[in-house]
């Protein structure tokens, strides 16, 4: 069974019991349910598939589906994060230093997937994300947004990102070049 670990988890089961409608609760199974109705630990380990329907269900309620919204909460998740609990992936001054620190990242929230960084050159590389559930497309917008904050907070200015393979769509693996000013 595929888990991630509270940290990633937490923001959308706050989001999910906020929700006074129950139109995000109805999109959820018993066992995400179950796992909610429980306190969430960031330390822990949970199911990837409460994790991908809480993630879903807050996308289709609160987003609309809006794949751009969903892009600037990544900016928003990413920078609490990594001025948070992982610190330690920003390096001030060296964006793409900073970028390759994000498969370790990956390895520590989710037991399986991955990313790989192809530098293209100091300030552009290609991310590779591979291992994923290839329909979850609003999760390859968040990771967008969330490196995009990322380099921001190295430094990095003018970001410019684009899908150039969508596994959404049918592609092996999703890439998303990135490429940024000093």
């Amino acid at each position: 069974m595929e888990r991630v670990k509270g940290t990633i988890l937490v923001d959308f089961v706050k989001t999910i019991r906020a929700d006074r409608t129950g139109a995000c609760d109805a999109l959820l199974t018993d066992q995400d349910r179950e796992v909610l109705s429980s306190r969430i630990l960031p330390s822990a380990w949970y199911p990837f598939s409460t994790y991908k329907n809480c993630f879903n269900a807050v996308v289709q309620v609160l987003a609309k589906n809006d794949m751009t919204k969903v892009r600037q909460w990544g900016r928003l998740y990413g920078e609490a994060i990594v001025t948070g609990v992982y610190k330690g992936i920003i390096k001030e001054g060296a964006p793409l230093d900073s970028l390759k620190k994000y498969g370790t990242y990956i390895k520590s929230v989710f037991d399986f997937g991955e990313i790989v960084i192809e530098p293209v050159s100091e300030s552009e590389a290609v991310v590779v994300v591979s291992g994923f559930d290839p329909d979850f497309e609003a999760h390859y917008h968040i990771m967008m947004g969330w490196i995009e904050r990322s380099l921001e907070l190295c430094g990095a200015r003018d970001i410019q990102s684009s899908f150039t393979s969508m596994s959404w769509q049918g592609d092996p693996d999703t890439r998303i070049r990135m490429a940024w000013t000093m």
